[in-house]
Formats: C-alpha cells, structure tokens, sequence
C-alpha cells in the first residue's frame, strides 16, 4: 500500500508547510517520492528460525486494491467467468502465503464491486460505470463465499470520501462523467473539486456521512463480511473547499480545523454505533496514515518524528478513536524503514503501542511490501530484508495483533518477499519442516569497508531459492550457495528466500578513507611524538623522528643539541578547521671515536607554531648510539624463541633461540632488540646487561659425528653465544655469534657431508657444511649445550617391503585448528567449520598411516583448542619423521570463491620440497582435483627444521561444491588414503 512517503531531503519546515507535495493519493497509489536516508539501527537480523511468542490467531491480512486495476480485475471486464478465476487465483495465493485475511477495496470511487443501491458498479470492475457484469455475477458475494472456504476473513474496504480517481492525461474530473446513478451526480451540493482535480464529498454535509453509514450498513445487512474497513482518505487537505458548508455547519467551532476534525470524528463514531446495533459480528477498523502528530509542544502526546500529520493534514484524529474506543482495530501505514530519520518505524511501532495499551482496540501494522525490491544497493528498501525485519520486530511487541501488506500485487511480483512472508509465519506457528535457508557468511550484520562481499549458506536443494526477489541459479546439489555481491556505501540489504523460510543480512559499507578528525586544539599529540620506548642504533643508522601536528605549522625537532626543520607529509584541507597532519626528519646517527661504549643522546623535543600558537612536547624517550664492540649484551631467558628478519612477527619468524644463548646488542625499536648476527627478538624474551669488559668467545673444539638416523655437529665453545642454523641448496650453514676464533672439524668417511668449512667476520663465525652429491637431509636443528651447541643432521627414512612398509616410521599429524578456533567457515558455518573437516580427514589418516605400520602422533583427536606454538612444541619433542597439518582453504570476504578451487601444498625448508611434490602429485592424479599448486611459505607449524614438515590445503570452504566434497566422508577416507600413498611413495625414494 503506497502512501505519503516523506522526502527526507527537503527542511522539516517545509514539510510541514507544503505537505501534499509530499503525499500519494492515499493508501491505493501507485506513486510517491521518498527518501533512501538510511541511519544505524539495533534489530535483530537473524531470522532464520527466530519463533516468536505470538498467537497463531494473529491478523496476517493483504489489501487487495481494485482502483486504477492495481489488484483486481487485472484489467475490467464484465464477464463473470474472467472476474471468477482471477478472484480464485487472488485467494488461492493468499492462503499458499499463509495469510489469513483480505482486506478487498470494495467501493473505491463513489461507484461499487457489489450490488447496492446507492453506488452504481464500479468502472474498475466492468470498463463502464454502472455497467453491470455479465450473468448478475455479483463479486462481493464470491469472494466471501470463497475465501471462507479457504479460512479467510473477507473484509469490505470502502473510501467514505472519494468520488473520482484521475489518472495522469485523464480529463478533467466532472459530476456529468459520473453514471446517471451516482449520488455525486444526484446530489452535485455535496460535491467538492480538490485542487489535485479530483472530485470529493464534503464530509461537514451530514446526508454525506448518512450515505457512508448506509452504505456499509447495506454491506453488513447483505453480506457476510467480517469487517468494514476504511483507508487513510478523509479530508484529502488542508486547501479543502469546504468554507460554505462551515458556515452553514460548523458554528459552534471556534475553527475551521476543529470542525473538519469533528466531522471526521461523527462519522467514525456514528458508523462504529450502528455497525455494533446490527448485532452482527463484524469488526470496524481503519489504516490511517502512519503519524498522528509530530511531539511538539502544542502536541506533546505525538511521536518523535518529523513528518506529515493525520491529525493536522487530513483532520482524522486517529488517537481520539482508539482512546475513545470507536474502533475494533487500527492499522496505522507504517511505511517507512527502521531508522529513517524523519520517521523511525520502530519510534512509530513504540507511539502506536502505547496508544492501544489499555484500551480494547486491536493494533494491526500496515506493512509496505511495495517498496521492497529498491534496485539501488544503498537504499533501506534493497532486496526485501526490510520487511522480515519489521516483522521481527512486531513479534516482539505483544501488543501488535497482526499485519497487513500493501498490496497483493507486491507480493504476487516478489516471490523472495512472498517467501520471507510465508516463512516467518510457518516459522512462528513451527509448520516448516523443510531445510531452512541460512546465511552463514557472514554470520550476523557487519561493519567492513570491502566494495564487494561473499555471501555464503545454505538452502532447500529442492525448493527454488531467491535472492532478492531474483531466482538462484547456481547451487550444489545439496542446496549450498556462495555469491559475490556489490556493496554500495551505506547499508546494504541481502535476502535469500525460499518456500517456507528466509535469511537475510544486512552489510554497512564504510567509506575506504575515513576522514582525519579535527584537533581539539592547535598542539602536538603526546602519543604521536617519536620515540614512545628507548631507540637505539649504531653510527651512521638512519632513523625517522615523527609527530603529528595542525596541517600547515611549521614544525621542529631539537636532538643532540641540533635543530632540525620537519616535513609534512600530504596535503589536508584545513578550510573548515584544524587537522592534523604528520610531521617527519630523516636522522642519521652521529659517528664517535675512542671506546666502544653506549652514548645517550636525549629525548627529541618538537616544537610548532601554529598561525602564532607556538607549542612544544618533549618524547617520552631517548635515543642512543650503540658503538661497534659496545659491550652490550642480550641473553635468552625462555626455553625458545623466534627470531626475526625485522623489527615485525607478522611475516613469520626464522630460526629458533634457545635459553642461555647470548649475542651483542646493536639496536632496539619499539619492543624488540637486534642482535649483533642480524636477527631481531622481542625484548620479553631476553635479558639486558652491559660488561666492562669485552668477551670474545672462541669456539675451541668443533667435531662431527656419525649416527643411524642423526650426525652431529659439536661445538664447544668458551662462552655463551648465540647459534642458528639454514640450508642453502646443498650447503649447511651454521652461524656462531660471537666468536673471535673457531676451528674446522675433521669429516669422517660414512659423513652426510664432503666439506666442512669456517669463515670469521666480525666475531661473528660461520660455518658452511658442503652435502655429498646426490645426498639429501631430512632434517637439521640446533640445541644447546652445557659447552656450547650441537648440529643435529637427520639422516634420510625408508620405507620396507612388504604389507607395512612405514613399519619403525613415526609421522605426526596436525588436525588444524580446533575448539574457539573454527577455521575457514563455509555454507553450513559453525556447524561443520573447517576444523571439523581437518580433525575427520586427520583422523582417517591416522587409520590408513597406523595400518602401514607406521608410528602416529597427533597434535588434536577431539574438537580442542591448541596455539601453534603448542603444535610446533608437539612436534619439536617428538621429532618425527615426517609432519604433516591438514587445512582447508578459504579467501578474503571480497573475493568470488565460488570461483576458487583445488588443491594445494605449503612447505618452508627446502628439503620439503620433494615431500609437497609427492603428495600434490599423488593427491591431484588419484582424487583428479584442481591444481593450486606448491608453494614455499612461512607458516608457524611448518618451522620445524627437524624433519620434512609440510601443510596441505584440501579444498575451499567457502565453495559450495568444494564444501560438498569436502564434507563427503567417502571423499574424506579417499583423500586420507591419496596421502598416505604419496607418504610412502616418498619414503620409498
């Protein structure tokens, strides 16, 4: 039902002043203006399978609108036949939607869808007023008797005013075009021309309101309706010319207004008193427009909104009627969407609560299914979401009795919103039985700043599925679906729907670049000077000295008794008032001669000046210089820790420290150290001190020994000193810091190895391990000792002959994820995570590796939680033979992975490399899966140098066919065996 939809663009004044431009024709137009002004809002969006507690008996109505043929007859005809199945097919929808209750507009201009005596038949029903349908077929009788069949209640929808509706390039209206039995055209003295050239009855005439009592008292008395109903069209303005009739009537008014409004409010209550002296049982109601009056001081009991008001606009004082209790119901057109400004759906719901509260007046919500379906992605009317949600929102409120939709036509164009309908009262009455649509990604409504978002769930296979009002195509054969879908700024609404149930989402889409916000006042931010922790570095380092000031100051920094003029970077607009903007210096760190030593060299203090305001903020820390053989020391307080390449953890660490270790200090940032060999630690894992005096270790003894599974490498060493290991091709390195002298091992002949070589530079010693030709390592890492270190070398694995060929072979398997940690989330989301998918193909794994012979570790065999480190540390100890972690894959939120798919291998170590090509080989062959390749990353739990570690990723979650797959435990078992295959092909190398 399209009604006056305020345009949100305009001042509020002029609303108020104006307020037919902004206002249809009344509750059947086909046209209005309104706004897309979309605001924040609280409701609850999950409405998946959200029953509320309401009764079953609750009002589920449509208004079916015969003028202009919006609803019925689709077009006129006077054959009986044709106005039969249309009707047929009106009711036999409505009941398939689950409503139970039409609201038929059976006089809409003056002129009548039944047999009456006092309108002629309607222009809308035959093509001709006063023509009537073919066989005496009578349509008010019909549709009665049908929708009682059905479980309907039939009410009769008049408008008591209304004697012409103009059409854009119709004539103009005149009471000579009127059928000769028209009472506007018998009584042309009643008749009003409203400047929107329509023709009205004046409602201050009291032979106007007899007719309009009669008239629905000729209903009750002929027809076996259940109500009598009456829309918004009352005074159709303010500009109504009805001056004559004031005098002549309204004397005892002090105004016009009031006398309007009463007439209004003798009809109503005259109408209501003959209706209950029938003794009939049907009930009188009327949909007004949605706001009484704005909460002004004059009015203070009106609603908090902004907009046009029945009270004031069309003098029907709607709180009076229910106060009074003159109504059976009232259905307030609550057009607008939660959150609008001028008029809040949800403020309207709450106004509308509090009126009926205490009376016995039934509240009903007319409901704007037309306006679902809004093509622009940031309009509150996108997709259909908006009405599901209203609906929620009125189950939660007991004092709302039910709902009509505006109108049929809206929901017959729409099967997305039919469905939603449908579902959420199959779902409140715990009817639907089928598979409910869900929207699992996202799981709820979300905040991201992404232009576009993949929409993930799951539906009916067998049911057709929508998404906003626009059928699904491409769905797995067990219902999953994933859509990538535009985001326009703003909120954005998303629907999927189907028979019997609905989900729907709704995604804010934040501006990419926030604008900077304006400064308080004209000063330097004390968390922005640099540095907020001690910075040190080593001569002729370069360092940035930042801080942020308003955009424009001329900015300084004074360090080590200098000053220096700071830059700033980009340009901001400082039109509308002061912003900050980011000021910079590149230092370079000053050269010292004499003893190696630590050098203070104070706390930056920068100043501005601001068009005259002249500020200065001092760090809160100092930096200092580090000179090359300072005696400044880092030992390593925790049993192990990583290292980095930068002063970051976020691209991974490279080798592993271990307690007791100790290197020179060269530079500290922010919350890490370097150290004197080029890596950086985290400050909370070491300890800091100085010496007097330099020590130089010296490595004393190096020698290599044989083993079955490992050779070693011996080191003692004079003093602590750090010590980590790599592989470079077919060249073993192990770095020693420091140490002034070392010495080179004696090789033995059965050793991994055909060269051993040492090179000290910069006390700090280097020693290069040549492999034999053709030899391969499965493994290496560094441990420390009581004298010093040891290389550990892993010698290769084989596998044997015969039934169990990984018979004394130990493999751990890392079921990734767990417990908090679901993983990749798919079309059945937390229901069946990727750490379900990883723990059920770990655990087939294990079945297939232990019946190889094969010794079996693993990190999880239940749904737990476990940090990576604890699965690092799970392999660190057991050192296995081979480590494998089993993921499932997933993409960014803004990326069509419906799209991606396959298989893939990660590995760090080189010598990792031929285990991922086995198992990608084997894998992509046996399962014939897509090829997303092998790939040389840094992933946590394939740090361990130890032994080959490797992780797969089996398939994308997020991917609905993938996903079927993926959870297919016959697939499952498939792939478990596909790897355990490639495990002992490669053992067997």
């Amino acid at each position: 039902m399209m009604k006056r939809i305020l345009k949100a663009a305009l001042p509020v004044l002029l609303l108020l002043s104006l307020p037919l431009m902004f206002v249809s024709a009344g509750t059947d137009n086909a046209m209005a203006i309104y706004s897309n002004n979309v605001t924040d809002f609280t409701v609850a969006a999950n409405t998946d399978t959200d029953a509320a507690n309401k009764p079953t008996s609750d009002l589920r109505g449509v208004w079916v609108a015969t003028v202009v043929n919006i609803d019925y007859p689709s077009k006129p005809s006077a054959d009986a036949e044709v106005l039969k199945s249309e009707a047929v097919a009106i009711l036999d929808k409505t009941a398939d939607m689950g409503l139970n209750a039409v609201f038929l507009q059976v006089r809409p201009t003056a002129d009548a869808l039944y047999k009456s005596r006092y309108f002629p038949w309607s222009k809308y029903l035959t093509g001709s007023q006063g023509t009537v349908p073919s066989d005496d077929f009578d349509p008010l009788g019909f549709w009665v008797e049908e929708a009682h069949k059905r479980g309907i209640e039939l009410h009769a929808w008049l408008n008591p005013y209304r004697i012409t509706k103009r059409q854009t390039g119709d004539p103009a209206a005149d009471v000579a075009s009127l059928s000769a039995s028209n009472p506007a055209r018998l009584n042309p003295d009643w008749v009003v021309k409203h400047t929107d050239s329509n023709l009205y009855f004046n409602p201050g005439i009291p032979e106007v309101r007899k007719l309009v009592i009669d008239g629905a008292l000729e209903i009750i008395e002929n027809y076996d309706v259940d109500g009598i109903h009456f829309d918004d069209y009352f005074y159709p303005g303010t500009s109504f010319n009805d001056a004559a009739a004031f005098t002549k009537y309204g004397k005892a008014y002090a105004n016009i207004n009031d006398w309007r409004r009463a007439n209004v409010n003798m009809l109503v209550g005259d109408l209501s008193k003959a209706i209950k002296a029938t003794g009939r049982n049907v009930r009188f109601g009327i949909s007004p427009f949605g706001i009484w009056a704005n909460k002004t001081a004059a009015t203070p009991l009106g609603s908090d909104t902004k907009g046009l008001e029945s009270y004031n606009a069309h003098y029907a004082d709607t709180l009076k009627w229910v106060k009074d209790g003159m109504l059976d119901y009232i259905a307030p057109q609550l057009y607008w969407n939660i959150g609008y400004t001028i008029a809040d759906y949800s403020k309207l719901l709450t106004w509308w609560k509090n009126a009926v509260t205490g009376t016995n007046v039934d509240l009903y919500i007319g409901q704007a299914a037309y306006r679902t379906g809004n093509t622009s992605p940031s309009s509150p009317w996108y997709g259909i979401s908006e009405i599901p949600r209203q609906l929620q929102l009125n189950a939660k409120t007991p004092e709302v009795k039910g709902s009509i939709f505006f109108s049929y036509k809206s929901l017959l164009d729409n099967p997305s919103l039919a469905s939603a309908i449908k579902a959420n009262y199959e779902s409140r009455d715990g009817k639907y039985s089928g598979v409910p649509v869900n929207i699992t990604r996202p799981s709820g409504d979300i905040k991201t700043k992404f232009t576009h978002f993949y929409l993930n769930g799951s539906s009916d296979p067998t049911r057709p599925l929508y998404f906003n009002g626009t059928l699904v195509e491409s769905r797995s054969p067990q219902g999953y679906f994933g859509i990538l879908v535009p985001l326009a700024l703003g909120a954005n609404s998303f629907t999927f729907s189907q028979e019997g149930t609905y989900s729907n989402r709704v995604i804010y889409r934040d501006a990419a670049v926030a604008a900077p916000e304006k400064m308080q006042a004209a000063e330097i931010p004390a968390a922005s000077v640099f540095p907020q922790a001690q910075e040190s570095r080593m001569p002729g380092e370069k360092i940035t000295l930042s801080c942020k000031a308003p955009s424009g100051s001329k900015v300084t920094v004074k360090l080590g008794g200098k000053t220096y003029n700071m830059t700033q970077s980009g340009a901001v607009n400082t039109s509308s008032g002061i912003y900050p903007a980011t000021f910079s210096y590149t230092y370079t760190i000053p050269s010292y001669t004499g003893t190696p030593r630590n050098l203070d060299l104070g706390t930056p203090v920068y100043t501005m000046n601001y068009k005259g305001t002249v500020k200065t903020k001092t760090a809160p820390a100092k930096i200092s210089v580090i000179m090359k053989g300072s005696p400044y020391y880092a030992k390593v307080t925790k049993d192990v820790i990583d290292t980095y390449k930068t002063p970051v953890s976020g691209n991974g660490s490279e080798y592993e420290l271990y307690s007791g270790m100790t290197d020179y200090v060269t530079g500290i940032t922010g919350s890490y150290v370097r150290l004197a060999s080029g890596p950086w630690v985290s400050k909370s894992n070491v300890s800091i001190n100085t010496s007097e005096n330099r020590i130089y270790p010296e490595v004393k003894k190096a020698i290599y020994e044989t083993g079955e599974k490992w050779d070693k490498l011996k080191l003692d060493i004079s003093s602590p000193s750090t010590a980590y290991a790599s592989i470079d091709g077919a060249s073993l390195k192990l770095t020693v810091s420091p140490a002034s002298k070392a010495v080179t091992p004696k090789l033995p002949a059965n050793s991994l190895v055909s060269e051993a070589a040492v090179l000290i530079k910069d006390n700090i010693a280097q020693y290069t391990l040549t492999l034999k030709k053709d030899q391969r390592i499965e493994g290496y890492f560094v441990e420390k000792t009581a004298t010093g270190v040891v290389l550990n070398i892993k010698r290769p694995v084989y596998a044997k002959e015969g039934p169990q060929p990984l018979s004394g072979i130990t493999v751990m398997i890392d079921a990734g994820h767990g417990g908090d940690e679901s993983g990749a989330v798919g079309p059945l989301g937390l229901n069946y995570a990727e750490k379900a998918i990883n723990l059920k193909t770990s655990l087939k794994l294990q079945k297939e590796l232990s019946s190889l012979g094969a010794v079996v570790h693993m990190t999880r065999t239940t749904d737990s939680a476990l940090s990576l480190s604890a699965r690092l540390a799970a392999s660190r100890t057991v050192r296995p033979d081979m480590f494998i972690s089993i993921h499932a894959n997933s993409m960014e939120d803004n990326v069509d992975i419906s799209k991606v798919e396959g298989f893939s291998v990660f590995y760090r170590e080189t010598f990792a490399k031929e285990l991922s090509e086995t198992v990608l080989n084997n894998v992509l062959n046996t399962m014939v899966r897509s090829n997303k390749g092998m790939h040389a990353k840094n992933f946590y739990v394939t740090r361990g140098t130890w032994t080959p570690s490797i992780l797969i990723e089996s398939g994308f979650v997020p991917n609905p066919a993938e996903f079927e797959w993926l959870i297919d435990e016959n697939e499952q078992a498939r792939l478990a065996k596909a790897l355990a295959d490639a495990i002992v092909e490669y053992f067997k190398k």
